[in-house]
């Protein structure tokens, strides 16, 4: 939907979209002012097409992520996560660029799963959101724009599954509504992936006289509505051409970054808040009623830059379990969750077998593992981790099962499952310690075991992820 115009340089013209969306009512007033707030420190992963990093509203602060297409060989580009496309780099810059963005000092990670024709396919955009929730740090908040969708019925529960999964460790999502069908006409954003997961942040568009766009996708899966243009008066934002272009651009997928951006401004002022928090303050934000054009089942409900402090509420879901077994005993460790807004004051691991609580363990804050022993070989047992906080409980972990609990013996081949677990559908990989090499060995998809002592592994769901340090028990 790029409306092609003659590529400008810095001092940009007014830019509208900014303007509207700092004041509740209509006329602008030519003040693009947002915050004191810049974003600054708080990750923004943009998943699109890529991103021109030596842009000028970017100042540096763009870093590569993950490039499906050119790991795959389909649409290579070089350096990878650059943009051979436009619609990444223009909505990177919506989100958070140095004047046309919200959250101007962000930091922007390229996730590239688009094509050089804007095109992509579901399991590229499933392995990116993948490499998305290994490489956030837990606790702190992130957001992750999706100015893409998929028809549910082409395989869009693949990534709608990965969406939730990212929404449960911390990330804030949010989605293009989408532009309508084949020919520019609503349909209902609940028949769109991701748009339809209920705790994304479903964006839909605007036009300048706050009008919905008739393009923008409606129905009761939008969350609220921002600006995304007409050509009539489109957004202008960054370009792929050079690091001084800028085009014009109309769709939902500019209204959804301005949301993005609003909610990095959120995190910076309140990093331990949890997910659901900074989305629902978003909502109530809105300003409601103002925009005409809305259809009855569509929220009347207009982007509202608003960074009053959020109240605090419990802790968030630890993420990242991992377990591992050996002689009557169970190791398990978490990724802390996000504090919802008030320190977290202790944490609980609960040991089950068969749905029945046998032990629990309570920890200080800071600590992130525990030990449970005096177990019965031969069995699988099941962990679950809830944080506490002043506020309350938290949520807790789905249940993770661990391997068979078993002495690790000498000449014992096994998989790697079979010792070490994770609660969730990422891989776990494993590194053996340089010193436990004579002691233990990776072999494809099983570990030996050579000689007593004590075998020292990393495990980690992401290559550049720091590992979970273990050192596995292994007697005669």
């Amino acid at each position: 939907m790029v409306s092609a115009t003659t590529a400008v340089s810095a001092p940009l013209p007014d830019a509208w979209h900014l303007d509207r969306i700092n004041q509740q009512q209509l006329p602008l007033d030519s003040n693009a002012a947002l915050s004191a707030l810049t974003g600054a420190g708080i990750n923004i992963y943009i998943v699109d097409s890529g991103v021109l990093a030596t842009h000028e509203q970017f100042g540096g602060r763009v870093v590569p992520g993950i490039d499906i297409p050119t790991s795959m060989g389909d649409s290579v580009v070089n350096p990878e996560t650059s943009d051979c496309d436009g619609h990444g780099t223009h909505v990177s810059a919506l989100a958070a660029g140095s004047t046309v963005g919200v959250a101007p000092q962000a930091r922007i990670i390229a996730v590239r799963v688009l094509d050089c024709d804007g095109g992509g396919n579901v399991n590229d955009v499933v392995e990116a959101l993948k490499w998305i929730r290994g490489h956030h740090q837990s606790g702190v908040a992130a957001i992750a724009n999706l100015s893409l969708g998929v028809d549910l019925g082409d395989n869009g529960r693949a990534i709608d599954t990965q969406v939730a999964a990212l929404i449960e460790e911390g990330i804030v999502v949010t989605v293009a509504a989408g532009n309508g069908d084949e020919n520019g006409q609503s349909v209902n954003a609940c028949n769109i992936a991701p748009g339809d997961v209920p705790r994304a942040l479903t964006v839909g568009a605007t036009t300048i006289t706050d009008s919905m766009a008739t393009y923008s996708n409606s129905g009761p899966c939008i969350d609220l509505l921002a600006p995304g243009g007409t050509s009539q008066r489109p957004v202008l934002s960054a370009w792929k051409t050079s690091p001084t272009a800028y085009d014009n651009d109309v769709g939902t997928s500019m209204a959804s970054p301005l949301v993005a951006g609003y909610a990095a401004l959120l995190a910076q002022q309140q990093p331990g808040l949890c997910t659901d928090q900074i989305a629902n303050a978003i909502v109530a934000r809105a300003t409601p009623g103002v925009l005409t054009g809305v259809s009855s089942t569509t929220p009347n409900r207009l982007l509202f830059i608003n960074t009053a402090p959020i109240d605090a509420g419990v802790p968030g879901q630890p993420s990242h379990v991992v377990t591992t077994v050996d002689n009557a005993s169970v190791v398990a460790s978490w990724d802390a969750p996000c504090d919802g807004g008030s320190p977290i004051t202790s944490t609980t691991a609960s040991l089950l077998r068969n749905g029945k609580v046998l032990a629990r363990k309570t920890v200080a804050p800071g600590k992130t593992a525990v030990r449970f022993s005096g177990l019965k070989n031969n069995y699988k047992y099941q962990v679950v981790i809830k944080a506490r906080n002043a506020v309350g409980e938290g949520v807790a972990t789905h249940r993770v099962t661990t391997g068979m609990v078993r002495s690790l013996r000498v000449g014992l081949n096994t998989p790697l499952t079979y010792v070490a677990t994770f609660g969730g559908d990422l891989e776990l990989g494993w590194n053996v310690a340089a010193s436990s090499r004579s002691i233990c060995r990776v072999m494809g998809v099983n570990v030996r075991f050579l000689r007593p002592g004590t075998c020292k592994v990393g495990l980690r769901t992401n290559a550049g992820g720091t590992p979970v340090l273990r050192s596995l028990r292994v007697s005669r």
